[in-house]
């Protein structure tokens, strides 16, 4: 028997050394525990597909639409539900999208550009000063504007880049420049008299909808379909998220940031052209407006949707926040102040609530928890969580462990 079993063996040896086993032995995989649920009700990474895509903290610039909606109905309802009311936001801030879709590509890159203002401001009076001064064709003057800002991108990506200036203080400076170059051209006046074939840049062409929409709708579909669908956009978003990490990996950080201050320059000396066509005169500061809403509608739109810059929520945000500055217009509330008021503020609040879900939604903490606010933060301070309850009675005081210095709580009696 033992011979058999031997033999055997040896047998068996033979075969596997002329087929080899080429196959791994399958292992059972040992079963992970389940990680534990997370308690909190407000927290959607856990939650159903559709209460995650429809929660306030991921559309609730639609929520804020429909509250606006439901307040003028019944504050204005004869002016707030005509067709002429929502015509005249979606033609008076076409140009307000086109400048701020051109400023999702530098902050999408990780950079600012504070010079979108002067850079509207350049793209009007320069256009404006070829065509009335200097007699220019009508389509030289828009290409010359352009190219203008062609350069003016150029120029700042050479200081954020070869200069190593940050791009907060390279654009700002930009930006001054350039305003004294509007203020020279045009001596500090109004340009008139464009030609009429200039004005019609800017007529309406259905829905009594200015040609400025149509022009905002292509901007904003050719950059949705770059950022969300191309390489480029993904390299875009990979230098501004991690710089270093992206140029590790092989992305020319440098290049892409560079190419990103051209197209906002560029975009937004188009929309001065716009803007120069739509009211028939220019000023050396007809695009200083345009920044802050331009910025706020960004970071607004940010909040929304993707949890990063994005196209759609860009467009909502312009269109929701300027319904309520024209609602406020109708009800009579000033109109000298307002605008200016609801863009501060909602950028403020696009800013502070995109901080505060890193912090509080990504993992660190819970405000409406108990045991994650302790008495460390304001809330917990201000609602005593975690700290003692003091006892400064007279019969304690007059005990041997009664200390006053001791504002933790343990000098009271156990």
């Amino acid at each position: 028997m033992k011979v058999d079993e031997r033999t055997r063996e040896v047998r068996t040896r033979k075969v596997m050394d002329k087929h080899p086993i080429t196959r791994r032995p399958r292992v059972r995989e040992k079963r992970v525990e389940r990680s534990k649920r997370i308690d909190s009700r407000f927290d959607t990474r856990r939650s159903p597909f559709k209460w995650r895509k429809l929660h306030p903290r991921n559309i609730g610039v639609l929520y804020l639409y429909a509250l606006t909606w439901m307040v003028f109905l019944a504050w204005v309802p004869d002016t707030w539900t005509s067709w002429l009311t929502h015509r005249s936001v979606l033609n008076q801030n076409a140009i307000l999208v086109v400048a701020a879709l051109g400023l999702l590509v530098p902050l999408a890159a990780g950079v600012f550009d504070l010079s979108i203002g002067a850079t509207i401001s350049v793209g009007a009076v320069l256009s404006g000063w070829m065509m009335v001064e200097q007699q220019w064709p009508v389509p030289v003057a828009i290409v010359f504007a352009l190219c203008a800002g062609v350069l003016i991108g150029a120029v700042n990506g050479f200081l954020i880049v070869k200069i190593r200036i940050d791009s907060f203080i390279a654009t700002l400076g930009m930006s001054s420049v350039l305003a004294a170059f509007t203020v020279w051209l045009s001596k500090n006046r109004s340009i008139l008299g464009f030609p009429p074939s200039f004005r019609r840049v800017a007529q309406p062409f259905a829905w009594s909808l200015n040609t400025t929409v149509l022009i905002a709708i292509v901007v904003a579909f050719a950059l949705w379909f770059v950022l969300e669908h191309t390489a480029l956009g993904r390299y875009l978003f990979a230098t501004g998220g991690a710089k270093d990490a992206a140029r590790l990996a092989g992305v020319q950080t440098d290049r892409y940031v560079w190419g990103a201050m051209i197209v906002s320059a560029t975009t937004a000396s188009g929309a001065g052209v716009l803007l120069a066509a739509q009211f028939g005169s220019t000023q050396s500061q007809s695009g200083t407006p345009y920044l802050l809403p331009a910025f706020a509608a960004a970071f607004l739109g940010s909040t929304q949707f993707k949890q990063r810059f994005n196209v759609v929520g860009t467009v909502l945000a312009v269109v929701v926040l300027q319904s309520g500055v024209k609602g406020l217009q109708l009800a009579g509330v000033g109109s000298t102040w307002v605008e200016s008021l609801f863009f501060g503020v909602a950028l403020i609040v696009a800013v502070g609530l995109s901080s505060f879900k890193r912090r509080v939604h990504g993992g660190q903490r819970r405000w409406w928890r108990r045991e994650e606010s302790g008495p460390e933060y304001f809330l917990g301070r201000l609602l005593r969580w975690g700290t003692p309850k003091s006892d400064n009675s007279l019969s304690n005081a007059q005990q041997w462990w009664y200390d006053p210095s001791d504002k933790e709580g343990h000098h009271l009696k156990p």
